[in-house]
């Protein structure tokens, strides 16, 4: 009676150090229930399972809108404008989703499991795919403490909610292809990982989620160049979904569109990066 191997796994490079693409990903796809499994024991480690944990969950994004609202009524002198509460405080929640996948999805490679995972034969994009399915999870129950807050501004409801689910995927494959693009970047120059965070607070105030994406919606220079930020794409998006002011140009439509394009680019340079420097990862966490 022979007893059987256990299956190994292999990486069939190429001369150009991407592996054959198909093989790849039927092996990532393989490790679909350990990128749930993984995702599940991330929450736990936030304290996520404690009524503090998840509580705070809810109030870090409340916390910084309301800090927001009152730095720009002081400045505007309108403190009692509660729609402006409702577009800073459900943009923050957007913003904390995108922000979570990006600084998470980039350090899970290095940080994973003590680094024994990038060690490990698994296809290491399961790793920040993992921190992007938590990320999400933390969104879609921070929208329930959003709703009272929409209403109170009264945002009320409009058809443009129905993209609202197609922004949350767009949202997710954007943060994804910059996490795998930045999760390799860090391999090399481990500060980035610091200075993340400020980079993406800077972003934060470039884009129109604590300022109105009206303010830029001419064909003057400096309107050209707000258009440049990936982000006003999907930032404008989200504000008219979640109930916010429509003009003509752009549409609610063409701005998805848009900002769908930018996400599959983010996401076609960070994966095929991320994947030929893949095999560097072992000798550099």
């Amino acid at each position: 009676m022979t007893s059987q191997q256990p299956p190994t796994i292999s990486r069939r490079a190429t001369r150009t150090g991407v592996p054959q693409l198909g093989h790849y990903l039927s092996e990532a796809f393989r490790y679909r229930t350990f990128a749930i499994y993984w995702s599940k024991a991330d929450l736990k480690s936030r304290n996520f399972e404690t009524v503090l944990g998840r509580l705070w969950h809810f109030l870090n994004p409340l916390l910084f809108g309301i800090i927001y609202f009152i730095f720009i009524g002081i400045i505007s002198g309108d403190m009692g404008n509660l729609e402006r509460l409702g577009f800073i405080v459900g943009n923050l929640y957007v913003w904390t989703y995108f922000n979570t996948i990006i600084t998470t999805g980039m350090g899970s490679v290095q940080g994973g499991g003590g680094g024994v995972a990038a060690q490990s034969a698994i296809p290491r994009v399961v790793l920040p795919f993992a921190s992007t399915l938590t990320a999400a999870n933390l969104f879609l129950r921070s929208l329930v403490a959003y709703v009272p807050i929409h209403f109170i501004a009264g945002r009320g409801l409009h058809w443009e909610m129905l993209g609202l689910p197609i922004l949350i995927v767009i949202t997710g494959v954007f943060g994804f292809g910059l996490a795998l693009l930045f999760a390799v970047v860090n391999m090399y120059f481990r500060d980035v990982s610091r200075l993340m965070p400020h980079l993406l607070r800077l972003w934060l105030y470039l884009s129109p989620a604590i300022w109105a994406y009206t303010r830029v919606a001419g064909d003057g220079i400096v309107d050209t160049l707000a258009k440049l930020n990936p982000m006003y794409w999907g930032m404008t998006a989200w504000t008219i979904g979640f109930g916010g002011p429509l003009i003509d140009k752009p549409s609610y439509w063409v701005t998805i569109a848009v900002f769908a394009a930018v996400a599959v680019v983010s996401l076609g340079i960070g994966f095929f990066t991320f994947i030929s420097r893949e095999d560097e990862f072992a000798i550099r966490v």
